[in-house]
C-alpha cells in the first residue's frame, strides 16, 4: 500500500519558486484503478513522479506498505524504481538501439534473474499486450499503438506492485486508447495503476477511483480509503547491471550511432599514431645515438692518472696557480718543483675504482707495466728486446673479442702466452720488428705460422744481475747467447690479431700483448731476488746499483727526493708494478659524466698522490648529453600535446553523446538503474573506442612510420655536409613490445576523457533526465 502523508513539492523556475504539491496526503490500495485528473500544470505528473521515486519532495513522507522512505538513499529508489514500480509514459521512451524484446527485459538486466526465466518472463508481458510476434523489430517499425502497449510490457515484466501511468493515450487514437486502457484495466486487478490523463469521460470508464488535483491539492477523491494500517512487508533488496548486459547495450549503442562512434574512434587514433610515432622516432634517434656514441667515444676512453703533489721546500702542496691573472707583473719561476714521491697508483684509489658500479662502464684497463728482461734470437745473434713494444692485455677476454679478431690461434692466457697484434693492412712496420727482435731486412713477409714459431727468453734477475763488489750490474750482451740458452722461461706466441672491422675501440698498437699472469710471476720473483732483498736492507743507505746512498739531487727547475729514486730503482727491477694511468672505456655520453663524478669524488688528503683525470670528450660529453635532454623533453612536449588534444575531442564527443542520450538515461533510471550502472554503460564505450583506436592509430603508426624515415634522411642529407653512418640511420623503429603499451594507453586515455561525462551522466536525476529535450 502507498501513503503520502502531507508532500510539498517546489520547484526552481528562474529567480520564482513554484509550487507543484501543496500538502497531498492520500492512501492507495494494493489493487485498484486510480485516475489522477485535473488541468494542466496542476501537479499530476509531479504526484505520479514522487509516487514512483522518480523526483524527490520537500516536506511530508511517503510510505511504501508501512516503510518510511525518508531515509532513503540513491541505492534504496533505484531498488524500489526496479522491483515495486513500473512506468508507462505518454511518450513511450523506448531505447532506439535495442529491438522490442530488449526493451522490455530492460528492467530485468538488473536482477539476478537467470537467463532463461528472463525470457520467460519477457514472452509472457509480449503476450499480455499481444506483441509476441514482434519481439524482434525495432521501435521504429511500430505504431504509436504497438510501442505503447511495448511499454506496459515493460513496465509490469517485473511483477511490480505498482504501475504508474503519464497520459499513456495521449499521441494515440481512441480506438488505441481504448485498447491500452482495457489493458492497464486488466493490470489493475491484482496491483495498484494510478493513471495521469486529461480525458475524464475514459477515466470514468475505466477507472475505479477518481482523484482530482487543483493548484497542487486534492479537492476531490472518489473512492479515498480511511483508516487502514498498512502491512510494514517492504523489504529492500539490490540491483545491478549485469556485466555482459552492460557490455551488450554499449555494443548496441555504438552500432547504432556508427558516425559518432567512428569520429570518437579517429579522434583517439590520431592521439595513439603521435604517440606511436614519437616513440618510434625516439627509439629509432636514441639507437642512432647509443651507436655514434659507442663509434665515437670507444676512441676516447677516460683516462685517470696519478702524480707526485708538488710541495715546496717546507713540504707543504704548491697551490695552483691563477690562469689570466690581471696586472702588469711577470714572476719568475725557478726550482719550484719538488719530486718526493713516485706516481704510483696507490692501492686505496684501486680498491676505491673496483667498486664503481660496473653499469657505468664497458670495461676498465688498467694501464700497468712491470720491468722485463727479454731476449730473442736474430739471424745477426742476441738481442735484448725493447719493453716499449708489449703492454699488458685486458682481463676482460669478451671486450677484447668484440673489438679484435683472432686471426689464428688463440688468445693468450697463461704467463708464457703471448699474442701479436698487427693493424688493419696485415702489415707490421720494420721498426716494431726491430724492437721486438725479429728479423726484417730482406724479408718481404712472414706467414702466419712462422710468427706463431717464434719465441723469447725471459731472464729472472738472479739471471740477468750480477754482484760487482759492493753493486750490482746487468750481465753485457756477450752473455746473451749462454742466458738465452739456460733460460726456463720461453715466451711462446699464441695468436695472431688484428682490429675488428665494426670495432669502436683501438685498444693497442702494433706488438706483443701478455697477461696479467705475466706481470704477477715477475713481480713476485723479482721480490725474491738478491738484488731486491740487498736493496730492501740497504733502503736509503745505498744504492746496488752505484754502491752510493740516496740523496736529493737539485737542478736548476726541480728537486728530486731520495724516496722518489728509491722507488725508480725498485721499479727497475721489476720490484714494483708501475700503474699510473687507467682508462675507462663506456658507450654513452651520461655514463662518462656520472664516472667523471664518480673519480672526482675521491679524496685522500694523507697520501702523497694525487688522482686526476683526463676527457678528451669532455665539451662534447656535455653539450651531447645537453643536447639528448632537449630532444627527448621535445618529444614528450609534442606527446603531451597530442594527448592532451586527443582527450579533450574524446572528452567533447563523449559529452555530446551523453547529451544527445540524456532521454536514455532517465528511462535506464526510471526502471532501476543505478548511477554506477550508468557510468559503467558509457566507461565500456569509450574503453572499447580506446581499444579500437589503438588498434587503428597502431596501424596508422606503422604506415607513416616510411614516409617519416624517407622524409628525415633526405632532410639530413640534404643540410648535412657530412653525417656519420646517414645511409643506416632508421629514425623511427617500433617495437613489439609498444603495442600493448600503446593499446593500454589508448584505452586508460579514452576512460579518462569520458570519465567526467559519465559521471554527469550518472550524476542526472531520472526525472532530470526524462525531462531534458535534445
Amino acid at each position: 500500500m502507498i501513503e503520502l502523508r502531507h508532500i510539498t513539492k517546489d520547484y526552481q523556475v528562474g529567480k520564482f519558486q513554484v509550487r507543484a504539491l501543496d500538502d497531498v496526503s492520500v492512501r492507495f490500495r494494493k489493487s485498484e484503478f486510480v485516475c489522477v485528473h485535473g488541468p494542466s500544470g496542476c501537479g499530476k505528473t509531479t504526484l505520479l513522479n514522487v509516487i514512483g521515486g522518480l523526483d524527490g519532495y520537500d516536506f511530508g513522507n511517503l510510505l511504501v506498505n508501512g516503510q518510511d522512505t525518508a531515509a532513503f538513499k540513491d541505492r534504496d529508489w533505484d531498488c524500489y524504481r526496479n522491483q515495486s514500480v513500473g512506468f508507462v509514459f505518454q511518450n513511450y521512451y523506448l531505447l532506439p538501439h535495442l529491438n522490442v524484446f530488449e526493451n522490455v527485459e530492460l528492467a530485468l538486466t538488473l536482477t539476478r534473474i537467470s537467463k532463461s526465466e528472463r525470457r520467460t518472463r519477457v514472452m509472457k508481458a509480449l503476450e499480455s499486450v499481444s506483441l509476441t510476434k514482434e519481439a524482434k523489430n525495432m521501435p521504429n517499425q511500430l505504431s504509436g499503438g504497438q510501442m505503447q502497449r511495448v511499454a506496459i510490457a515493460r513496465a509490469i515484466v517485473n511483477d511490480p506492485d505498482i504501475v504508474l501511468a503519464d497520459e499513456p493515450t495521449g499521441a494515440l487514437d481512441s480506438h488505441t486508447a481504448e485498447v491500452i486502457l482495457d489493458i492497464l484495466k486488466e493490470i489493475s486487478k491484482d496491483r495498484l495503476v494510478v493513471l495521469v490523463s486529461h480525458n475524464l469521460a475514459l477515466a470514468e470508464k475505466h477507472s475505479t477511483r477518481i482523484i482530482e488535483l487543483l493548484d497542487g491539492k486534492i479537492i476531490k477523491d472518489s473512492h479515498p480509503l480511511l483508516n487502514e494500517d498498512p502491512e510494514k512487508t517492504y523489504q529492500k533488496q539490490k540491483t545491478s547491471m549485469k556485466f555482459f548486459d552492460a557490455i551488450k547495450m554499449s555494443f548496441k549503442n555504438m552500432l547504432r550511432t556508427k558516425v559518432r562512434t567512428l569520429m570518437t574512434t579517429f579522434a583517439g587514433c590520431i592521439g595513439i599514431i603521435g604517440i606511436g610515432l614519437v616513440l618510434s622516432i625516439s627509439k629509432g634517434v636514441n639507437s642512432y645515438i647509443e651507436e655514434v656514441q659507442k663509434s665515437a667515444l670507444g676512441n676516447y676512453p677516460i683516462t685517470i692518472m696519478s702524480s707526485a703533489k708538488l710541495l715546496d721546500e717546507e713540504g707543504e702542496e704548491i697551490p695552483e696557480r691563477e690562469e689570466f691573472p690581471a696586472g702588469e707583473t711577470v714572476e719568475i719561476r725557478s726550482g719550484e718543483t719538488r719530486y718526493d714521491y713516485y706516481n704510483v697508483m696507490e692501492r686505496e684509489f684501486l680498491t676505491y675504482l673496483e667498486a664503481m658500479p660496473s653499469e657505468l662502464y664497458s670495461v676498465v684497463d688498467y694501464n700497468t707495466s712491470i720491468a722485463m728482461n727479454i731476449l730473442s734470437e736474430t739471424s745477426s745473434g742476441y738481442r735484448k728486446v725493447s719493453q716499449s713494444q708489449f703492454s699488458e692485455m685486458s682481463k676482460d677476454e669478451n671486450f677484447v673479442l668484440a673489438q679484435y679478431d683472432v686471426l689464428k690461434g688463440s688468445l693468450p692466457n697463461e704467463a708464457d702466452e703471448v699474442a701479436l697484434v698487427i693493424d688493419k693492412y696485415n702489415c707490421l712496420d720494420a721498426i716494431t720488428l726491430y724492437y721486438l727482435g725479429i728479423d726484417y731486412e730482406n724479408v718481404e713477409s712472414y706467414t702466419f705460422d712462422a710468427l706463431l714459431a717464434k719465441q723469447f727468453k725471459l731472464l729472472f734477475n738472479n739471471e740477468y744481475y750480477q754482484k760487482v763488489g759492493d753493486f750490482y750490474a746487468s750481465k753485457g750482451s756477450s752473455q746473451y747467447q749462454s742466458l738465452y740458452e739456460n733460460s726456463q722461461f720461453t715466451l711462446k706466441i699464441t695468436g695472431i690479431m688484428r682490429i675488428k672491422k665494426n670495432a669502436n675501440t683501438v685498444l693497442y698498437d702494433s706488438g706483443l700483448l701478455y697477461t696479467s699472469a705475466l706481470t704477477d710471476t715477475v713481480y713476485e720473483n723479482a721480490r725474491q731476488s738478491d738484488i731486491y732483498v740487498d736493496q730492501a736492507a740497504f733502503g736509503l743507505t745505498k744504492n746496488v746499483f752505484t754502491g752510493l746512498p740516496y740523496e736529493e739531487i737539485v737542478s736548476f727547475s726541480s728537486t728530486t727526493s731520495p724516496d722518489y729514486q728509491l722507488t725508480q730503482t725498485l721499479l727497475s727491477i721489476g720490484a714494483e708494478v708501475n700503474t699510473t694511468r687507467i682508462y675507462v672505456y663506456t658507450s654513452t655520453f651520461s655514463d662518462r659524466l656520472a664516472i667523471s663524478d664518480y673519480v672526482s669524488a675521491y679524496e685522500n688528503e694523507t697520501s702523497p698522490i694525487k688522482i686526476t683525470y683526463y676527457d678528451y670528450m669532455n665539451t662534447v660529453t656535455t653539450e651531447f648529453a645537453n643536447l639528448v635532454r632537449v630532444f627527448s623533453t621535445v618529444l614528450i612536449i609534442f606527446s603531451s600535446v597530442s594527448l592532451v588534444v586527443s582527450a579533450i575531442m574524446i572528452g567533447i564527443i563523449t559529452y555530446v553523446s551523453i547529451f544527445e542520450r540524456i532521454k536514455d538515461i532517465g528511462i535506464m533510471r526510471s526502471v532501476g538503474a543505478r548511477k554506477a550502472d550508468i557510468a559503467t554503460l558509457f566507461n565500456f564505450e569509450t574503453m572499447t573506442i580506446g581499444l579500437f583506436s589503438g588498434i587503428f592509430g597502431i596501424l596508422g603508426t606503422l604506415v607513416l612510420m616510411r614516409p617519416v624515415n624517407t622524409m628525415v634522411k633526405n632532410l639530413v642529407v640534404d643540410y648535412t655536409v657530412s653525417f656519420t653512418g646517414i645511409a643506416q640511420v632508421i629514425v623511427a623503429k617500433f617495437e613489439a613490445r609498444y603495442i600493448f603499451f600503446l593499446l593500454l594507453g589508448s584505452v586508460l586515455l579514452t576512460l579518462v576523457a569520458g570519465f567526467v561525462p559519465s559521471v554527469i551522466a550518472a550524476r542526472k536525476k531520472p526525472i532530470v533526465a526524462l525531462k531534458s529535450e535534445r
